[in-house]
């Protein structure tokens, strides 16, 4: 019993100590998602199906500069995103970004620039984190906005380890 208390006293302390909470504040990262609302409810212009992103990108304090692609195959769409943006608590365990995406969108017939912005918020461990990101994009290859949510996982490389 005693070795039972100890533990649930010292597993709380581990997982909620300073080394969680004090992530690196540089680093590297690939990560990869889904676009969840695609993946329930289907869109605006099509039924449930797999929308797949991935990202590459670099955090430096309160900087953050990632290069998205997105392939959703089902209505032949893929765009092409560089997304400079801000990180209101860099090193915490909980981080919301905000950034604004420069993007084109390819489609069958032709080639489209984009602009969105995204919130993101994000929960860290040591080498990776997860994400959930809201989207609203002036989507121009069909002259409206729309709002996605996104969902995923990132692997961080540091610049010191």
């Amino acid at each position: 019993m005693k070795c039972f208390t100890l533990l649930l006293f010292f597993i709380p302390n581990l997982l909620f100590s300073q080394y969680w909470y004090e992530q690196k504040k540089e680093y590297f990262f690939l990560g990869a998602g889904v676009d969840v609302r695609n993946m329930l409810f289907g869109g605006t212009v099509n039924d449930q199906a797999y929308d797949g992103t991935f990202k590459i990108g670099l955090r430096s304090n309160h900087f953050s500069l990632t290069a998205f692609y997105e392939n959703f195959s089902a209505i032949e769409y893929e765009s092409f995103n560089i997304s400079p943006g801000y990180i209101f608590r860099p090193g915490k365990m909980l981080i919301p970004v905000a950034d604004l995406s420069l993007s084109f969108i390819k489609r069958p017939w032709s080639v489209y620039p984009s602009l969105a912005a995204n919130s993101i918020l994000e929960f860290h461990f040591h080498r990776f984190y997860i994400f959930a990101r809201g989207e609203y994009r002036w989507r121009t290859d069909y002259d409206f906005f729309q709002a996605s949510v996104y969902g995923g996982i990132a692997y961080k490389f540091s610049f010191k380890d």
